[in-house]
């Protein structure tokens, strides 16, 4: 048991890592889809929904499955809060994803002003 142990040890620090270098991409994930509406204005944002849906759902992706890899052993307190945390930047993600989705639709109905 213990030469299993010890040759797992390797890849959940490596999973630990991956978690913590996607935390960027989070944050970009999490930018408004939609810069003028999120000033005030209410103007189409050509560019604004592109780089939020890549980030968005990359780190979606990521932390979906660090969620999940992570929940499985929920009996260890360790692996339940970082399941957790993985659950809670999903959570802040997923309407902003949805919200660029929105706005990209918005910007498929006026094709003149984004050529």
């Amino acid at each position: 048991m213990e030469e299993r142990s010890s040759a797992r040890r390797p890849w959940a620090i490596l999973g630990y890592a991956v978690l913590v270098l996607a935390l960027p991409i989070a944050v970009l994930g999490l930018m408004p889809a939609n810069e003028y509406k999120a000033w005030g204005g209410g103007g189409i944002d050509c560019d604004g929904p592109g780089p939020v849906l890549f980030f968005g759902t990359a780190a979606l992706a990521v932390y979906l499955a660090g969620a999940l890899l992570n929940g499985r052993h929920f009996r260890k307190p360790a692996r339940l809060l970082i399941s957790a945390a993985c659950v809670l930047v999903c959570l802040a993600l997923v309407p902003n994803v949805v919200d660029a989705v929105r706005e990209q639709r918005l910007n498929d109905l006026a094709p003149e002003t984004c050529g």
